[in-house]
């Protein structure tokens, strides 16, 4: 079983894999300041109420710096950023500018779908991102989140 994390602003979205099939999701908020200790107690705990043993786990992936987390999922996760070898190739003019929620989105997007495609994601902030034909992500655009426009909209407009 793979364990796959994705750490936003707002939520922090779990995943595990049982070879391909996607057995159980997870959300949780992030906002909350917790220590790596509770995010690890209250990780295996969901883990443990859908009958998953972490010993059972084969490899974890983390779309975000979560350090700690190693000790309780008895592996070295994978953490996603630039220069992590997914099999989407960042050609913008700054790649290190390109975060790890967005590099994971790219991959499945591309997977699942091939290219050229469009990637949406509706968090904290709206991503728009364009993987080309190859494989290559080839432009990102950051606009305000659902929720900050509005925001915004209430406090400002008449």
């Amino acid at each position: 079983m793979l364990l796959v994390i994705d750490v936003g602003n707002t939520n922090m979205t779990l995943g595990v894999y049982e070879g391909e099939q996607l057995a159980a999701t997870f959300r949780m908020m992030a906002e909350t300041p917790r220590t790596s200790d509770e995010y690890g107690v209250m990780i295996t705990q969901l883990l443990k109420n859908r009958g998953i043993d972490v010993k059972e786990l084969e490899g974890t992936i983390v779309a975000s710096v979560v350090g700690g987390l190693v000790r309780y999922t008895e592996t070295r996760p994978i953490v996603v950023g630039p220069g992590t070898k997914t099999g989407i190739r960042i050609i913008t003019e700054d790649v290190r500018a390109i975060g790890a929620d967005r590099i994971v989105d790219a991959v499945a997007a591309y997977e699942k779908y091939g290219g050229p495609v469009l990637v949406l994601d509706f968090g904290t902030a709206t991503t728009y991102d364009l993987i080309t034909e190859a494989g290559e992500f080839a432009a990102g655009i950051t606009a305000p989140g659902i929720r900050i426009s509005a925001e915004a909209l209430w406090s400002t407009a008449a």
